[in-house]
């Protein structure tokens, strides 16, 4: 029973840390005018670009760490840092503008930028490091990354039937639902923040 918990509490952590909100309005704007099929061929793209760039950052994160000789509560903070700048610009930025919607040209765009850094952004990518690197036990990696690939999916489907959302909610609505998650992430960002900034300050 704690193992499930712990489980679905860090697939909701995951899933708010790759601001579906926010991913879904950029979708839906990207999208506007696209026939249901090539979305949904694009959200497949943009779910297993998203997958495969986390997985690889949260499994290779520590030995980043050593190559380039950062700490991990170094980077903790510094990624704490970088998810309250996407949380703050969740709840007070712009929408982005309409970029060319032609299908090739979506398609193009479905790793970069879709995929990462809109879905999978450098704040998330930072968490994901700072997990995987201080996550000992092999229960928790595949845990965690478990999580990873439903998080990724969940986005995913989500994208796939983003016509749908946006009639039943309404553009405005999912502009305050991606405000929430901004509010959200900015609290996972002071904890990490604070734990990072606490740590450094006791190794002294």
């Amino acid at each position: 029973m704690n193992m499930l918990r712990e489980a679905l509490t860090l697939y909701l952590k995951l899933f708010f840390l790759l601001t579906p909100f926010f991913v879904l309005g950029t979708f839906i704007t990207l999208t506007d005018g696209i026939d249901g099929a090539m979305r949904r061929k694009l959200a497949t793209r943009i779910t297993f670009g998203a997958m495969g760039v986390t997985l690889s950052i949260f499994f290779a994160g520590s030995l980043i760490m050593k190559v380039f000789g950062i700490t991990v509560d170094a980077f903790r903070g510094g990624s704490g840092v970088l998810l309250m700048i996407t949380a703050i610009n969740l709840v007070f930025g712009k929408e982005s503008a309409q970029h060319e919607t032609q299908p090739d040209k979506l398609m193009d765009m479905a790793v970069v930028p879709l995929a990462t850094p809109i879905t999978a952004g450098p704040a998330t990518l930072g968490t994901l490091m700072v997990m995987g690197t201080t996550a000992e036990a092999f229960e928790y990696k595949m845990i965690t990354a478990i999580a990873i690939i439903l998080a990724c999916c969940s986005i995913g489907l989500m994208l796939a039937v983003s016509d749908r959302i946006n009639k039943m909610l309404g553009h405005a609505n999912i502009s305050i639902l991606s405000k929430l998650t901004g509010l959200i992430l900015s609290a996972i960002a002071v904890q990490m923040i604070v734990v990072g900034a606490s740590n450094l300050w006791q190794a002294k």
